[in-house]
């Protein structure tokens, strides 16, 4: 269990077979636009997993996150972003091209990789959106508002 700044310790994930899991949460807002370096200070200050921005140089939808195996915080966009880079030191920036899949897909994917979260382009909008592990066992849908 993991305790962020300023906050208590995180909970548990309950732990639900792939058959039953659901979407049980779906958020849909308007999304900030920001520099990774102020969405970076958003997901901390917030004590999540990723946080979902669009990305004031490029317009485009994308997510901060804390990298599992160094901890360090990266940036995946639907921009394409070249060469692998960092932002100012603070991050690394993923040249790994987000995945464009349905709704359904992304749920596969979810399941088959085991990762708390997937970032994609969804084949419906056309937009950057998150399907996320809740600590419930169930599935969380955070979306951009049209």
């Amino acid at each position: 269990m993991k305790a962020g700044p300023d906050h208590g310790p995180r909970p548990h994930r309950h732990h639900l077979p792939a058959e039953e899991r659901r979407i049980v949460r779906h958020k849909s807002f308007s999304l900030d636009r920001q520099t990774p370096e102020d969405a970076v200070i958003d997901l901390e200050a917030m004590d999540h997993d990723f946080w979902l921005f669009t990305d004031l140089a490029s317009g485009r939808d994308s997510v901060v996150y804390r990298d599992a195996l160094t901890g360090r915080h990266r940036m995946a966009s639907l921009a394409p972003l070249g060469q692998e880079r960092e932002v100012d030191g603070l991050l690394g920036v993923s040249t790994v091209p987000v995945p464009t899949s349905s709704v359904a897909e992304a749920v596969s994917r979810l399941h088959l990789t085991g990762l708390p979260f997937v970032f994609f382009k969804d084949t419906a909008t056309g937009r950057g959106v998150v399907l996320y592990h809740r600590y419930d066992g169930h599935y969380g849908l955070i979306t951009p508002s049209r």
